[in-house]
């Protein structure tokens, strides 16, 4: 249930920050005693100074998480037994939603609607889903004969490192964490250096739901640092990413230079709608269009940022998407009335609005938005922006932004809108827009993305895999019980019978 914002405001007035890093069951200073600050994006103030941690500190919890695989105090416990202790771990996040919630959207600037809404609801549907699989997970025979029996199973792969993003800090740790703790691993996190404090809320509700010592740590701290330490540590048998395709490259360089660890990246996305003329609703094309690319601030991967649309109908879906993108407000996060809030940071801010400018010097026509707004606020907003106008070959139409701007070009048929779909390095999503069976089975056949969406922008649900083609990802895919296999290793156990 939303609550008004003078509730929200009350909440946030009286929270409690953890600030330190988890390891070992314990939350505990850096080895070197530094901080990081945090802020509220909204306002542009700091909320509270973090754990730095180091490559001492992840040998620390490296070493704590070792321990905890090799003695089996987690791997070694029945599935139905970690199943319960991890939706007792849901459970108190649902009892502590609000206050999670509130916390979320002052370390991100998300708008309490979406955190409310989306973020808390699905984060506990994410544990309780891959808490019931954890007993699920079955081996099988093969026919070997008479002779022998021919076993094949599946056991944690062990000591796991997990590098969260920024955009979505809780689910996504949860599209992490729950199948790696459901199927028996020990696990470091790193989550994102400007949006921490949910994650290590979230530790305290481990311990209370009986998660054993030294089987979840946390290591909050710079990238570079910490992510890269994790990378290359000769004792994590599997890395796993989030974030932008040029860290997840470097990710790949870091495995090898160690001990090749197994590596699953899910980055970066420039990800394409077509909306062909047969298609009757415009209305509710443009409504999806705008959530498509708005929604959370255009912070998102899979966000479809680039419209490809039949020149035939492009006059009228732009009519209505313009109308759409007004319902866009944006506001003070924590007030539940606006659907738009900051983004995360000023350089990040910067950024997107330099993409902006670069579409105007490139020749891009802008219909809708491209400015900073509430500049006095201390905070970072960026207005719902649409340019028209614009060619392949653009720096707008080939890069990702990672913000709430929309490039609108158009194609004259459905080969042309295919060749404009698949022109990008990355191929993590995409939306068709037609009333044609046929159409629609050909086109989402023929685009290059690991999710295909059909009249609507969605990346499908908890049992579906999530992740993409080409510079989108590695091997990777969150969500869906392939989630939980990638976290194990296959054994063939051989047995002659004599």
């Amino acid at each position: 249930m939303t609550l008004t914002k003078e509730k929200y405001e009350n909440i946030a007035n009286s929270l409690q920050y953890c600030t330190k890093a988890f390891i070992d069951g314990k939350h505990v200073d850096s080895s070197s005693g530094e901080t990081f600050t945090t802020e509220n994006p909204a306002t542009g103030k700091e909320i509270a100074k973090i754990t730095c941690c180091d490559e001492r500190d992840v040998d620390r919890a490296v070493a704590a998480a070792r321990e905890a695989f090799e003695d089996r105090r987690w791997a070694g416990l029945h599935p139905a037994e970690r199943k319960k202790i991890l939706c007792k771990f849901a459970e108190l996040i649902d009892k502590n939603r609000d206050e999670l919630a509130v916390m979320e959207t002052l370390d991100s600037g998300k708008p309490i609607k979406d955190t409310v809404e989306i973020d808390l609801p699905e984060t506990i549907n994410t544990i309780e889903w891959h808490a019931e699989a954890a007993d699920k997970m079955d081996g099988q025979l093969t026919s070997s004969g008479d002779q022998s029996i021919s076993m094949i199973v599946r056991e944690p792969i062990g000591v796991v490192a997990a590098v969260i993003p920024w955009n979505f800090p809780m689910l996504m740790a949860t599209w992490k964490f729950a199948p790696i703790l459901a199927t028996g691993n020990s696990l470091i996190i790193k989550p994102a250096k400007l949006t921490t404090l949910t994650m290590l809320r979230l530790t305290e509700f481990a311990a209370e739901a009986g998660i054993p010592d030294g089987v979840l740590n946390v290591v909050p701290g710079h990238g570079d640092v910490a992510g890269k330490a994790l990378a290359l540590h000769p004792d994590v048998d599997l890395i796993t990413f989030t974030g932008s395709t040029v860290v997840g490259k470097k990710l790949l360089e870091y495995s090898g230079q160690s001990n090749s660890k197994r590596v699953l990246l899910e980055m970066g996305g420039k990800s394409p709608s077509i909306v062909m003329p047969d298609i009757k609703d415009i209305d509710a094309a443009a409504e999806q269009l705008a959530f498509a690319i708005f929604w959370n601030m255009g912070e998102n991967c899979s966000a479809n940022s680039r419209l490809i649309v039949h020149r035939d109908i492009k006059d009228r879906l732009i009519e209505r998407l313009i109308e759409k993108a007004k319902e866009w407000v944006t506001g003070d996060p924590l007030d539940p009335a606006f659907n738009l809030g900051a983004m995360v940071e000023k350089p990040h801010m910067e950024k997107v609005l330099g993409y902006i400018e670069k579409g105007k010097a490139e020749g891009a026509k802008l219909i809708y938005g491209g400015q900073q707004l509430f500049p006095d606020s201390g905070g970072y907003f960026v207005s719902p922006t649409i340019f028209d106008q614009v060619t392949p070959d653009m720096t707008i139409a080939r890069e990702e932004i990672f913000g709430p701007v929309l490039s609108v070009l158009t194609c004259k048929d459905e080969k042309e809108a295919i060749a404009m779909a698949n022109d990008s390095e990355y191929g993590l999503h995409a939306s068709i827009y037609t009333d044609d069976l046929d159409t629609a089975h050909r086109m989402s056949r023929a685009v290059r993305a690991g999710t295909v969406s059909l009249n609507c922008y969605s990346e499908g649900d908890i049992t579906t895999p999530f992740g993409g083609y080409k510079q989108s990802g590695f091997f990777g895919r969150d969500k869906s019980m392939l989630a939980n296999s990638q976290y194990t290793e296959l054994k063939t156990i051989w047995i002659p019978v004599r």
